[in-house]
């Protein structure tokens, strides 16, 4: 809002623009100055002839002299004009003019008192007399505007006017002088007038130069493209930003054009074609005609998308707003693709997917049928070869999908490796089974990327609507339960859904309840198998195995619950249990003999393990150097940076790191060069014998001296037999073994006693003399 102090900015502005307008007028009209100027020298110099006075001759030769310089003062002043802005410089011309015309005047008035006085002939007195009034009268149209002039200019001639009147010694020229006298003060209320009416004037004209300047910067600077036409389809207006919007060339909208030869010209131009033409013109017909506002959408030939809003009226004719909505469109596409399509595949989401399906089941008597599908290790490929890698397996995928099926399918992809197809009017368990067949095998063509030869075979799971659901939403949870039957059935194959499979979800769903029971309950208990130095018997580990104690289904093996509690988020909480209690139940222990404990690839990623490894010791007040960490290759796979990262942090606390099952992922030996580790334990299958005894012993062999070579303590789990453990020792470069042979797993109190008579023992007798081993077993 304006202050007060920017209210008076504007009236001093103003003002002084009227005081500059009103002093111009003084000199607006320089014709009329030279022609009275001359008529009333000529008269002078007749007065002077017909009375041969030299008082007239003076007189005549004053008003010649000050009518030349008046005119040279004009003339300066014309040549000065344009640049008088500043006021003080108009007080300056304003003084000049007035002492010209003032003395001027004067000399008038006294040329007209000389007659009255010296008694001169009554045509001369007229003479004198009319060419004095009449210079009077010209006070008011002429000087109006500057008011003390009109009193100076009535003062110097009329006083010595009427003195004259009054002097001259006749009745009747009294009379004349008193009549005369408020007319000529009339003069001065008509210049008043006229001064206002010029001062109205200029103050509105400065208004509407000011509204004009402010609207054609409106117009200039709006956002959107404007014309307008009058009553009669003429262009009147058009405003800077339509001819860059539409692409206008050069004089193609210049006013006075009616609007159908306007919109003729710009198809010629190449800027509309034919059907945008027949569309303009209705529009703005129908605007013309109803007085209404129209809004229309058209596609120029460049590709610009414009939407036209005409305003019609009878008094002002019709407003044309043309806004350039190409970006809007294209932002509004975008959205609607990032919103119902995969940015990674093009392919229809899960928000399309839920929309067909409820299209398909909205109308009477549409069956149809839905694969669910999931690609086969597809964690593998993304952790082996990388993302971007996983990112162009799955473009594949949904290309050879697209190929395959035919376009009544729609294919969706729900995100990570899981694709949905559903195809209508397909109920037939057969033809189905058909169609799964060459997805398979389509699915299962070995794959080009980047360099990499990738094979994948793919889960399926398939439901079939309405017998299957007539929701989407369980519609695609029935397809989703027959999927994870396949993959629990080996994976690469496909499965129908049946009822039976909702009740393992169930049943899944309440071993969830009961996890997040058990760990409000403290229902997890561990259990421990020894570790034991293969040259002196002594116990130098023992690995913490978790035990859920099931109030009704008593003792629950890990392999029956790790899996779930992966798959809901409690994985980490059961960890940091299991962290407490072995490093509390390590302290019992003698300090010879530390405490392993298995962490899940899932806990192990981000910073939560580091906190729950400094929070357990930290309770307990077990040295980290009595601590071993155990991870499997997959927890080292998410993330080798991260991972790097974490174990760095253990170590940096005194945790020892082993790397459990070594032997049988994809990169072990990069690992025990990339990442601080202390320990391996060879997996059970190089031991147990299960594979081709030659190779078991020749890898078995390999492994073990690699590792001892870098420093690494090695050790051997699944020893089940005696030949097992002598095979072992004789090898040499076994530093611990573990196993059922030396000892089961042992609950807390027993455990104790287990590592105080193995330290009594050694394992240097024979495996018939070891002791506790046939209780322990």
């Amino acid at each position: 809002m304006p202050t007060k102090t920017s209210h008076r900015v504007i009236d001093q502005g103003l003002r002084d623009e009227v005081y500059v307008s009103l002093v111009r007028s003084l000199y607006a009209d320089p014709r009329t100055l030279i022609v009275g100027s001359s008529g009333t020298v000529l008269a002078a110099f007749v007065t002077g002839f017909m009375t041969g006075h030299p008082a007239f001759y003076g007189c005549a030769f004053v008003l010649l002299a000050l009518a030349l310089v008046r005119a040279a003062d004009v003339a300066q002043f014309r040549v000065a004009a344009k640049q008088i802005r500043d006021p003080r410089e108009a007080t300056r011309w304003e003084i000049r003019y007035t002492v010209f015309s003032s003395i001027y005047v004067f000399v008038l008035g006294l040329w007209s008192f000389l007659t009255f006085a010296l008694q001169a002939s009554p045509p001369v007195q007229l003479l004198a007399f009319s060419m004095t009034l009449a210079n009077m009268i010209g006070v008011a149209g002429r000087n109006y505007g500057s008011r003390m002039l009109v009193m100076t200019q009535l003062s110097f001639a009329g006083v010595p006017l009427l003195a004259g009147l009054t002097l001259g010694g006749n009745s009747h020229y009294a009379i004349v002088a008193c009549v005369l006298a408020p007319f000529l003060l009339s003069f001065k209320t008509i210049a008043d007038k006229l001064r206002a009416t010029l001062t109205t004037a200029v103050v509105s004209a400065k208004h509407e130069r000011l509204l004009a300047a402010r609207l054609e910067a409106a117009l200039d600077n709006m956002a959107h493209g404007l014309c307008m036409f009058d009553q009669n389809g003429m262009l009147s207006l058009v405003n800077r930003r339509l001819p860059a919007i539409v692409g206008l060339p050069a004089g193609l909208a210049e006013p006075g054009r009616r609007i159908g030869r306007f919109l003729v010209r710009c198809r010629r131009a190449g800027l509309i074609g034919s059907t945008q033409l027949r569309s303009l013109v209705l529009a703005a017909r129908l605007a013309l005609r109803d007085h209404s506002e129209a809004r229309l959408t058209t596609t120029l030939a460049s590709g610009r998308i414009l939407e036209l809003t005409f305003r019609a009226s009878g008094a002002t004719g019709t407003v044309v707003v043309i806004e350039d909505i190409t970006e809007q469109r294209q932002q509004e596409d975008t959205i609607r693709q990032l919103a119902l399509y995969d940015p990674l595949t093009s392919l229809p989401n899960r928000s399309l997917l839920k929309a067909h399906l409820q299209s398909l089941i909205g109308e009477a008597g549409k069956s149809f049928a839905i694969l669910f599908i999931d690609l086969d290790h597809f964690k593998k490929i993304n952790d082996t070869l990388g993302h971007p890698c996983g990112d162009a397996l799955l473009v594949e995928v949904a290309r050879r999908l697209t190929a395959l099926l035919d376009g009544a399918s729609l294919i969706a992809r729900l995100g990570g490796d899981e694709f949905v197809v559903v195809i209508p009017d397909v109920t037939d368990r057969a033809r189905l089974e058909a169609i799964t067949a060459r997805v398979s095998a389509s699915l299962l063509q070995p794959y080009e990327i980047e360099g990499n030869a990738i094979v994948s075979s793919a889960s399926m799971g398939i439901a079939i609507s309405p017998d299957d659901g007539r929701d989407p939403d369980i519609v695609i949870r029935n397809a989703d339960l027959a999927l994870y039957d396949a993959k629990s059935s080996g994976r690469a194959c496909a499965r129908f859904y049946d009822s039976s499979m909702i009740e393992v979800a169930r049943a899944r769903r309440i071993v969830e309840l009961d996890l997040r029971e058990a760990l409000a309950q403290d229902q997890f208990e561990l259990f421990y198998q020894p570790i034991v130095a293969i040259g002196t018997g002594r116990i130098t580990s023992c690995e913490a195995l978790l035990r859920w104690r099931h109030p009704e289904r008593g003792i629950v093996a890990p392999g029956d619950f790790i899996g779930i509690a992966e798959e809901v988020g409690l994985i980490t909480q059961i960890g940091c249990v299991v962290l407490d209690k072995a490093c509390r139940e390590a302290m019992l222990w003698p300090d010879s003999v530390s405490v392993a404990v298995n962490i899940s690839a899932i806990h192990f990623r981000g910073d939560a393990i580091i906190e729950d490894v400094a929070g357990a010791l930290g309770r307990s007040g077990l040295d980290g150097s009595r601590l071993v960490i155990e991870l499997t290759e997959s927890a080292l796979m998410q993330d080798d940076a991260q991972a790097l990262s974490i174990l760095v942090r253990l170590r940096e606390m005194g945790v020892r790191i082993s790397l459990d099952d070594f032997g049988t992922g994809y990169s072990s030996l990069s690992y025990l060069q990339s990442f601080p580790l202390q320990k391996i334990k060879i997996d059970r299958s190089f031991v147990s014998g299960r594979r081709e005894t030659q190779k078991d012993q020749t890898l078995l062999v390999g492994i073990a001296r690699l590792c001892k070579e870098l420093g690494l303590t090695v050790v051997a789990e699944g020893v089940e037999t005696a030949e097992q453990l002598d095979n072992l020792a004789k090898m040499g470069a076994i530093d611990e073994v573990q196993g059922y042979l030396l000892a089961r797993p042992q609950p807390t109190p027993l455990v104790r006693d287990l590592i105080t008579a193995f330290a009594a023992r050694s394992l240097t007798a024979k495996v018939e003399r070891l002791p506790l081993r046939r209780g322990l077993r």
